[in-house]
């Protein structure tokens, strides 16, 4: 394959990367924080080790490349337990790395100094693997035979310029970085499908390996599981050693905390990155056991992109891709993560003492930078003696040393920071002694005879004579073993140092040191957010931000400078008691001021509807008292009028009556609503009521020549209410219907899931559009009646814990709604909670 085909592909490859990190910066905000992208960016996890290397180890020792991704599948069993607890502390003090969290626990700034740098060196062979990785494939497809050099160099500059350009935008490394996720998550995508479809292809084209293997007994072993302790060990040193990395990788931090827009996404990712995992080592051991078969000539780390060859050249360009897929997004992330260790951690107090603190963000970058070209450097050196696996290994060797301080830290008061620093130091030195320094001998680096020690029993590969384990097993063992031991034995030791000093300080001086750091964006936001905060909690806060920007020993010498010693511990804990005594005093005062001022607003409205029901009141019994009167003088002053004039006169004078009477029982069913008097409540079968209701008003229909229909169920309709009250707002309801019915009303009641719905329809002209809000206002008669009968049906149904409500349509329909299950009755009678709504009907429209 063309070579300038293969660096024109890299080339594009990289740019549709920077159009998707591009895409996750603006429009794809929301899909860079979808829970399923934040799954996939964990994927970063496998990298060039997994798409060639774990071929490459299954060719040659079998299923032992299985533990690498059975430790993180185990670890992710409690993984939102502890990450949620990581969340919680990153989200309170703006960590970005496990060397945050152990300046954050034990307090010392040398042991997180310390972490920093040693992940710093211990992760260049994990760089240099994946920059072997795409300059290896980038050979093996080309057929040349140039150094790998050429390739990894420029493969090292363009990552370094991607991570500069998507992870440095702003001093702030706890801010997210959605672009940058959107990008990672589209590689997991990426290096997936090309691996799974290789397989494929692989099988389909040479057949299934696994019938040959039966032929072929050298073959056997790579099926078979571990033999004897040796074996064992190694298969349960790797899964430990693979679960630790997958906690304590500084990119997987990185993309599972700092990253994380929302602790909910940690349910799903707990499930779907197994997944991932168990879909992206389904074609490994056929793929390893077809290039034993078919290819045996064949480095085994080229097996997948040797047998993608035989399948034609789209495949094999598409396994390139796949490869560089995996190798650039572990390079851009962890380069990222490494950068933010080293500047926050290593860089920030040395620009500090230097008052060049401002130049913080340039030295992160020229960190990437850095970082990058060591990685290039280590793979020169050693990184063509060592398979892909061995390489990687070695690191997550080195990142487990941080696990013995770190969870210790977190689930046992009694550990020291004396002890985390001695366990740390006394693992690093093992680790070195037993894998780092050991790889540069094979390489030729350091003399072989390193590689047997000073003594038998000191040799770096087999301490105090242990023979027949992995050296990465023995490395890892044995460093782990005296790195925990140590911390626990020197924690126990030591006392556990005093408590951080802690510190207060006006808000005012906090918000400008922020914004000499930060920008005066920074300085504003933090005086909006802790202008009522005490000096204790502001000074806190603003630790909390400095810290996510230049590290939390840096963000702690520049608070010196404008806070001052907070009051003994004793004095601190009875002023916060107090204070918060005070503050709950004040929230109660100015409640109780609100609950007055609203009340007072009540009994003036209160006071006002009075005036104005009394106002109307008066007018309306004044009209029918007149007629009464006049109509008494008429037939006392003419005794001797005609009997038709007398009977027309008697006739008119009942009429008047009548209605003053009704205009009487509304006025005193209306106060004694008011004064809310309480239910009678009672087993009470609906059609009762609806029943009586026609009866009393079939006179007043058979004046006005209206036909009464009624549709009611043939089964009781039962519920616990006040007979009188649901009587007297059907009486309201058909009373109305009367006096504007042409021809017929119908009173219908239907119940409907929790609910019953009495409806009241007339034939009549309905309610103009622009009259519809005020239909059940007090006093407010469209056709001469005394305007409180809909008022009254709609206060006495909502006493009822139901509604009353005008349906639009032709004439005029009325709802009346009622519970058939009393939630909880108030005092008047009313439930109270929520009211499903008339079917077709919204809520709002109930008072209409």
């Amino acid at each position: 394959m063309s070579s300038l085909l293969l660096l024109f592909s890299l080339l594009l490859y990289l740019g549709l990367l920077f159009l998707v990190a591009l895409f996750g910066e603006g429009r794809g905000r929301a899909l860079a924080r979808n829970p399923w992208t934040y799954a996939l960016s964990l994927a970063v996890y496998a990298t060039a080790w997994t798409f060639f290397g774990s071929v490459g180890r299954a060719a040659t020792e079998g299923a032992t490349f299985l533990p690498v991704y059975l430790g993180p599948t185990l670890v992710l069993l409690l993984w939102p337990f502890l990450h949620g607890r990581l969340l919680e502390l990153s989200r309170a003090h703006r960590l970005t790395s496990w060397a945050d969290y152990l300046f954050l626990r034990y307090g010392h700034a040398p042991l997180a100094s310390l972490a920093a740098a040693f992940l710093a060196v211990g992760l260049l062979p994990y760089l240099a693997l994946q920059l072997k990785a795409i300059a290896q494939a980038f050979l093996f497809l080309s057929g040349e035979r140039a150094p790998l050099a050429d390739v990894a160099f420029l493969t090292a500059l363009l990552l370094a310029f991607f991570a500069i350009l998507f992870g440095t935008r702003r001093l702030d490394p706890s801010e997210r970085h959605e672009g940058l996720v959107l990008a990672v998550a589209f590689e997991s995508s990426v290096k997936l499908l090309a691996l799974l479809l290789v397989g494929l292809a692989a099988l389909l084209l040479l057949g299934n390996p696994f019938a040959e293997v039966q032929k072929r007994p050298e073959l056997w072993p790579l099926l078979l599981p571990p033999e004897g302790l040796g074996g064992y060990l190694d298969w349960v040193g790797l899964t430990v050693l693979s679960g630790l990395a997958f906690l304590f990788l500084p990119r997987q931090f990185h993309v599972s905390v700092v990253e994380n827009a929302d602790p909910k996404h940690l349910p799903l990712a707990a499930w779907a990155f197994p997944l991932y995992l168990l879909l992206i080592n389904l074609p490994i051991l056929p793929l390893a056991l077809l290039g034993r078969i078919h290819l045996p000539e064949t480095h085994p780390d080229l097996f997948v992109l040797a047998l993608a060859q035989e399948a034609g050249p789209a495949l094999a360009l598409l396994a390139f891709l796949g490869g560089v897929s995996a190798a650039t997004a572990m390079v851009i992330v962890e380069a990222l993560a490494l950068s933010i260790l080293v500047s926050n951690h290593l860089l920030s107090p040395l620009l500090l003492r230097a008052r060049a603190l401002g130049s913080l963000l340039l030295w992160r970058r020229l960190s990437i930078l850095g970082i990058l070209l060591l990685a290039y450097l280590y793979f020169r050196l050693a990184g063509e003696a060592y398979a892909l696996v061995a390489m990687g290994l070695i690191s997550f060797a080195a990142v487990a040393q941080l696990a013995p301080p770190a969870l210790l830290g977190l689930f046992w008061k009694g550990a020291t920071r004396e002890g985390a620093l001695a366990g740390l130091v006394g693992g690093i030195l093992l680790w070195a002694y037993t894998l780092f320094l050991p790889a540069l001998a094979r390489s030729g680096w350091l003399p072989p005879v390193f590689l047997e020690g000073p003594h038998p029993l000191l040799r770096p590969e087999g301490l105090l004579g242990l023979g027949g384990l992995d050296p990465v097993t023995h490395g890892f063992l044995t460093s782990l073993l005296l790195n925990l031991g140590l911390t626990v034995g020197v924690s126990l030791f030591t006392q556990e140092a005093g408590r951080a000093e802690r510190r207060t300080g006006e808000v005012g001086e906090l918000a400008r040191l922020l914004g000499r750091v930060l920008g005066p964006e920074a300085e504003a936001a933090f005086l909006k957010e802790a202008q009522d905060l005490p000096g204790l909690q502001a000074a806190a806060r603003a630790e909390a931000l400095l810290t996510g920007a230049v590290g939390p020993a840096t963000a702690r010498l520049l608070l010196l400078s404008v806070t001052e010693k907070a009051p003994p511990e004793a004095l601190l804990e009875e002023a916060a008691r107090e204070s918060k005594e005070v503050r709950a005093y004040a929230k109660a005062l100015e409640e109780a001021r609100r609950e007055l001022a609203q009340a007072y607003e009540r009994l003036k409205a209160l006071d006002q509807a009075k005036d104005e029901v009394l106002a109307a009141v008066s007018h309306e019994l004044k009209t029918p008292l007149t007629a009464v009167r006049a109509l008494a003088e008429i037939l006392e002053a003419h005794p001797d009028l005609p009997e038709e004039e007398r009977r027309r006169f008697t006739g008119l004078l009942a009429k008047e009556a009548t209605r003053l009477s009704r205009l009487v029982e509304e006025v005193l069913a209306y106060a004694k609503l008011q004064a809310g008097l309480p239910l009678k409540l009672q087993s009470l079968d609906l059609r009762d009521p609806a029943q009586e209701a026609l009866a009393l008003v079939a006179p007043l229909a058979r004046e006005r020549g209206v036909a009464l229909e009624a549709r009611l169920p043939q089964e009781e309709v039962r519920t616990l209410t006040d007979r009188d009250r649901v009587l007297q707002v059907l009486l309201n309801l058909l009373q109305n219907a009367l006096r504007h019915a042409h021809s017929r009303v119908i009173l219908e009641l239907e119940p409907s899931g929790k609910e019953a719905f009495f409806y009241v329809q007339d034939d009549g002209p309905g309610v103009p559009e622009e009259k519809m809000p005020w239909v059940f206002e007090p006093f407010q008669s469209f056709s001469g009646g005394t305007g409180l009968g809909l008022y009254l049906a709609r206060r006495l149904a909502e006493a009822l814990g139901g509604r009353v409500f005008l349906e639009t349509g032709q004439g005029a329909r009325f709802a009346f709604t009622l519970p058939l299950e009393v939630e909880h009755a108030d005092s008047g009678g009313g439930r109270r909670g929520e009211h499903p709504g008339a079917p077709g009907v919204p809520p709002e429209e109930g008072g209409a």
